[in-house]
């Protein structure tokens, strides 16, 4: 499969609002192998099973029910 051309900007968010990549798991529902790559940076693909339960905790956990898919991920084709 190849890798999509995208950039996780989660960890700023964890970050930002005190929060371990262990308790975006808990609330999330996420395994511990995904929520940990895509708080490093490093989970290969957009996955709507993941976004499904990846927005809902982000919005929970930083307290913004605005947040939006383009909070957590970039695209970025053709980029250096």
């Amino acid at each position: 499969m190849t890798q999509m051309p995208l950039r996780w900007k989660v960890k700023p968010l964890l970050d930002r609002h005190q929060v371990t990549p262990y308790r975006l798991m808990m609330r999330s529902g996420l395994s511990r192998a995904v929520t940990y790559a895509i708080a490093n940076g490093t989970h290969p693909a957009l996955d709507s099973g993941v976004i499904d339960k990846l927005i809902p905790a982000m919005r929970e956990l930083t307290g913004n029910e605005g947040l939006q898919i383009g909070d957590v991920v970039e695209y970025t084709q053709g980029e250096a």
